[in-house]
């Protein structure tokens, strides 16, 4: 059962050593220091559940230093300054816009849990 469930992890291989062919061949001293984060979070989750929380925030500070350097940071930084431009209609503010989003998420993800727990039950 265990291994029929790691079959369906994402990222799974063959999703890891695409990454890692684009962005670390060629690069073996960067090679060697994302070993060395992976080894980190592999001690930290070691060391039972302070350690857990402690790999959990580091993958979450991680993500979240990540975001400048996406593409959505850069549409949304442009979509801020049009917005301090006044060029922005009013529903189209990023605020609206976001709000909306998340509601729309949100309830998406609350239906999935809702249709998750009907199947267990």
């Amino acid at each position: 059962m265990a291994n029929e469930s790691r079959k369906r992890l994402w990222p799974d291989e063959d999703e890891w050593l695409d990454t890692f062919r684009e962005y670390l061949c060629g690069h073996p001293e960067l090679a060697e220091h994302v070993a060395r984060i992976w080894f980190a979070l592999l001690e930290h989750h070691s060391e039972g559940p302070e350690g857990v929380r402690n790999a959990r925030f580091i993958i979450n500070q991680a993500l979240r230093l990540t975001y400048p350097f996406t593409r959505s940071y850069r549409l949304a930084y442009r979509h801020y300054l049009l917005s301090l431009s006044g060029q922005v209609k009013p529903e189209d503010e990023p605020n609206n816009l976001l709000k909306a989003s998340i509601a729309r998420a949100r309830a998406s993800i609350a239906e999935a849990r809702e249709a998750k727990r009907k199947l267990k039950d």
